[in-house]
């Protein structure tokens, strides 16, 4: 299913505490463009970034998310969607954005030693059908990550499929956003291990507007991820 890799740049940085560099996987006859940082040593789990619409996977080494995971001993990967950035979508050997994420995280072998995985706005339907296909089946894929601002684009039938997923799962939102909120305690009434966490006086795009505190809430959820049996409750 997988073609070929092919690197596209990057090196140490400027302290040599961790790897960054971009590269292009051909799936399916589908060009994926993601990036990449890690400490180039064994990873203690793999952390995958999805994007919104406004945004490319840059915006998560511009903010230092990439940075501050890496230099945690995290291998981080930015991923984006076919026809999203730089990655290019043959419409004829299309097939379901969650199928791509799967071959995608396979080539990459980013279940060992476990995976959280963190989606945003427009990429959020797909990735919560790859978790609700999935999750119940990969003991690895051990953590879900939600910034989940375009409410309208999932159903009831989806929520209630959300009782499937049995990773540990952090819906993220602006404390002023109340449509993600009433969207977020939907879906985390249907999924076991589920919470929200809310950001005070922030609307949309809060991991841009103040990018310590979310990059903050993020390692503690890994830290949290990383201790906790799969089948544990939050």
């Amino acid at each position: 299913a997988v073609v070929s890799t092919q690197s596209t740049g990057g090196g140490k940085t400027a302290d040599d505490d961790f790897l960054v560099f971009e590269a292009k996987v051909e799936i399916l006859g589908n060009i994926m463009h993601y990036r990449e940082a890690s400490n180039g040593w064994v990873p203690k789990m793999n952390v995958m970034l999805f994007t919104g619409q406004h945004f490319t996977s840059s915006i998560w080494n511009d903010i230092g998310t990439m940075e501050d995971l890496a230099s945690l001993g995290y291998r981080v990967v930015s991923l984006e969607l076919p026809g999203h950035g730089l990655s290019r979508e043959d419409p004829e050997k299309k097939i379901r954005v969650a199928e791509y994420i799967k071959l995608f995280i396979q080539h990459l072998d980013l279940y060992r030693p476990g995976l959280v995985v963190l989606t945003c706005d427009e990429s959020n339907s797909n990735v919560m059908e790859y978790f609700i296909r999935y999750s119940h089946t990969s003991p690895l894929l051990k953590g879900l990550i939600v910034i989940d601002s375009a409410a309208d684009q999932f159903t009831s039938m989806d929520r209630v499929l959300g009782t499937s997923i049995e990773s540990q799962t952090l819906f993220l939102c602006g404390g002023t956003d109340s449509d993600c909120q009433t969207s977020a305690n939907d879906w985390a009434r249907n999924i076991p291990n589920s919470r929200v966490h809310s950001f005070s006086n922030a609307y949309r795009e809060f991991y841009n507007e103040d990018p310590v505190v979310f990059n903050t809430i993020l390692k503690r959820f890994l830290e949290y991820v990383a201790q906790k049996p799969q089948s544990e409750k939050i």
